[in-house]
């Protein structure tokens, strides 16, 4: 089942260049309210389903159920809440969080852009919080801007501590009168008095500059002497709060000049999608105002996470692209996340061939498959890689004596002789096997790994596969040798320790003319040629991970956590058996697949991910 509804694809298609026409100005029954009073630029919007049902339905899931109930084992027992009359029944359907675009030359921070927008079906309902707010007079003001009223609450500054540290002058001490003391005796105690002359240099060196520093840092402004803020708003039909009330004053501008957010089409399909129940959260980004804003908000000081490289990032390097946005949803098989990065809406007509086409690499990979990564011409993917490190230079520098190191070891090219030639459909896997080359760790190591690669220059492949022959027998000084096999009437090459299969290193066949299949050892690909006895896509774990996701598309992602964990626990059964570990089993055990998977259209690129996840179960 695709996530996008048939009226979303309709709507697509109708869309053209440019703003929505003034004759289909959107309304409050077509669009969420926060659309029509944010900015049509709004950089980040993101919307919170708040149906109760919709978040319920999680519960048909074993992992979200015991998460909910290990959650509910830290709540007092006295505490009863109950969503749909506490907060349903007043709040609307969507929750909104949103940064309102960059001013100007004026730097953004998270206090002057943030925002908090919530629909609110029952007025009543909020009015006695607000009313109690205005009272605290303290820290709360109340003014008007536009004829919207604004309520600030400021927490009062805290001071800088007072210095308590110890006066490092010295006194001189005040000998008590003792009675009947000798004059000589009190002679001497004066000379052992301390010396108030002596000691004022000595002291002011000690105060500066450690004391002078430590008073000067104690008054700078930081994140313990910075004022908090908090500011709300009320608009008919929904609430606003921000960190500060700039934002929400920005916003009062915004709506009251009617471009708002209903009438960017780049939103609209976004929220058409976001509008199944099955959706529980979807985010929004309008590239154009997005990057100006986070590479701005990447060194405001208030961060306590740091974003790394947001401040790099450049319009130029998305240029091609208008928008983006994400959704997480509910699925028959478990939980789908998606991200979608739009063109510029054009009008186009484009013929798709849906129709599912042999998958020759995976039908390589049997049916018992650990995990799985699947694509095509990896020989280009490394070229963009490439010239993705060389735009940094020290990235650019590892890369330059990676490859040194590879020519100086092999005497051959890690880009032309490597993946030169691997220019059609690849799959690395993983794989369970009795044989190959990792039973030299365990007996029970049960462990293949393969590559299986298309091209369309044979030659040039078995050029480099010859060299490697040469190069592993002359490198090990022929503990090594190099032989042909035959399975069932296919060829088969081996590096075979001592000439014996049964201690094999490396093995690879050509499966068809186009296809060579490389594994850990000859009894693993024994298992593998001249096909598996099961194909991978025919079996109901694969085709229930990945039949909802878009095809065609670029290769799949693909884990199968239960042979996965099986085969774990069985190599380690004394960790994983340990009565501590038995939650983490059950939770783990609770996702049966991981699938991912890439898409290009003339649309947008589109990466989705999908968690098939184990129903609940009964006691």
């Amino acid at each position: 089942m695709m996530i996008l509804p048939v009226s979303t694809l309709a709507l697509l298609s109708t869309l053209t260049v440019g703003s929505v026409p003034e004759t289909t100005k959107p309304s409050l029954t077509s669009t969420p309210a926060v659309a029509n009073i944010l900015p049509a630029d709004t950089p980040i919007v993101g919307l919170v389903n708040t149906k109760g049902e919709s978040w319920a339905k999680l519960n048909r899931f074993q992992l979200f159920k015991t998460a909910f109930t290990a959650a509910s084992q830290f709540l007092p027992t006295t505490f009863t809440f109950d969503y749909a009359k506490d907060i349903e029944s007043w709040l609307g359907d969507q929750v909104a969080f949103a940064f309102m675009p960059k001013v100007g030359s004026t730097t953004a921070t998270i206090d002057s852009s943030f925002l908090l927008v919530a629909p609110i079906k029952d007025d009543t309902r909020l009015q006695p919080f607000l009313e109690k707010l205005k009272t605290d007079t303290p820290r709360v003001t109340v003014r008007q801007y536009k004829g919207i009223t604004i309520l600030e609450m400021k927490e009062p500054e805290v001071a800088p501590p007072q210095n308590t540290l110890p006066s490092l002058e010295m006194k001189k001490p005040e000998l008590a009168p003792r009675r009947n003391t000798p004059p000589s005796l009190e002679l001497r105690n004066r000379e052992l008095a301390p010396r108030p002359k002596a000691l004022p240099s000595a002291v002011r060196k000690l105060k500066s500059p450690s004391e002078t520093e430590f008073e000067t840092e104690l008054l700078k402004p930081n994140s313990l002497t910075r004022k908090r803020s908090f500011a709300i708003a009320t608009f008919p039909g929904y609430v606003v709060t921000g960190i500060t009330a700039q934002p929400i004053e920005q916003l009062i501008d915004a709506s009251q000049a009617n471009n708002t957010l209903a009438q960017n089409p780049q939103f609209q399909q976004t929220f058409q999608q976001s509008q199944s129940d099955k959706v529980l959260f979807t985010i929004y980004e309008n590239f154009a105002t997005f990057v100006p804003l986070i590479n701005d908000i990447s060194k405001d000081p208030s961060l306590s996470v740091p974003i790394f490289g947001a401040d790099k990032i450049q319009l130029e390097q998305v240029k091609d692209y208008a928008s983006a946005d994400g959704f997480v949803s509910l699925q028959p098989e478990g939980l789908r996340f998606q991200i979608n990065a739009h063109r510029p809406i054009v009008k186009s007509k484009q013929n798709k061939d849906n129709t599912k086409k042999p998958e020759t690499i995976l039908d390589r990979m049997p049916g018992a498959t650990y995990s799985a990564f699947t694509g095509r011409n990896l020989n280009l993917q490394w070229q963009q890689l490439a010239k993705g490190f060389s735009s940094e230079p020290q990235l650019k520098d590892y890369l330059e004596k990676f490859r040194d190191f590879f020519r100086s070891s092999t005497g051959l090219d890690f880009d032309k002789d490597i993946l030169g030639w691997m220019d059609g459909d690849y799959g690395f896997f993983s794989f369970p096997t009795k044989g190959g080359l990792f039973k030299f760790v365990s007996p029970d190591f049960n462990l293949g790994i393969g590559l299986a690669v298309q091209t369309t220059n044979r030659a040039a492949a078995d050029t480099t596969l010859n060299k490697l022959n040469e190069l592993i027998q002359s490198f090990l000084a022929g503990g090594v040798v190099v032989n042909t096999h035959n399975i069932k009437g296919q060829s088969v090459t081996s590096w075979d320790i001592g000439g014996d299969s049964s201690q094999s290193l490396l093995a690879y066949s050509w499966v068809n003319d186009n296809t060579v299949v490389v594994t850990t050892g000859f009894g693993a690909i024994a298992d593998l040629v001249p096909q598996p006895y099961i194909l991978l896509p025919t079996t109901y774990n694969f085709k229930n991970a990945t039949n909802s996701l878009p095809y065609p598309n670029h290769g799949y992602f693909y884990v199968n956590m239960g042979s996965l964990l099986s085969w774990v626990y069985g190599f380690m059964p004394s960790v994983f058996n340990n009565e501590y570990f038995q939650p983490y089993k059950q939770v783990l055990g609770s996702v049966y697949s991981i699938s991912a998977t890439t898409s290009t259209t003339t649309e947008r690129e589109q990466f989705d991910i999908l968690l098939v996840l184990a129903p609940t179960r009964s006691k």
